[in-house]
């Protein structure tokens, strides 16, 4: 490995001239510029500033890495939770329509025993009546006895 110029490497890396240079100028230039040589208008970088601005560039993408990783992360478990969340609001739609089914039929059950006993009270009723008039019918009158018609 030999020095190269800066248009060299913004090539091998992948990236542009301007690019290089701003990390150049992030890093405290006194650290980079003893890597680099001037031979007429051209910037020579010697390995170890290859290596070094090499490394600044995996960093930052190691970092646009994770952030775009964060945020696939962020979009799945928004998806999670807006399933999870319709999920829960059809559970409860299902719930209030069984809670209005339960309430009906409670209502349509106390009507039926309220009628009943209406039925069985007026059942009742007409059982006493009966018996009460039975009675009265079957109070014999009284016996008069045969020989008492040949005592007059």
């Amino acid at each position: 490995m030999t020095d190269k110029t800066i248009k060299e490497l913004s090539e091998e890396l992948g990236v542009t001239k301007q690019a290089i240079w701003q990390k150049i100028k992030k890093k405290s230039s006194t650290d980079l510029h003893q890597f680099m040589s001037k031979k007429g208008n051209t910037v020579y970088i010697s390995v170890d500033g290859q290596n070094l601005i090499k490394s600044m560039f995996k960093d930052s993408e190691s970092k646009d890495r994770k952030r775009k990783n964060i945020n696939v992360d962020d979009n799945k478990e928004s998806l999670f939770l807006r399933g999870l969340i319709e999920n829960l609001q059809a559970e409860k739609k299902e719930l209030h329509k069984l809670l209005d089914q339960q309430q009906q039929l409670t209502l349509q059950s106390n009507q039926r025993i309220d009628q009943l006993e209406k039925q069985l009270q007026i059942g009742l009723e007409k059982a006493e009546e009966e018996h009460s008039e039975s009675s009265v019918q079957e109070t014999p009158a009284p016996v008069k006895k045969w020989w008492s018609f040949f005592q007059k």
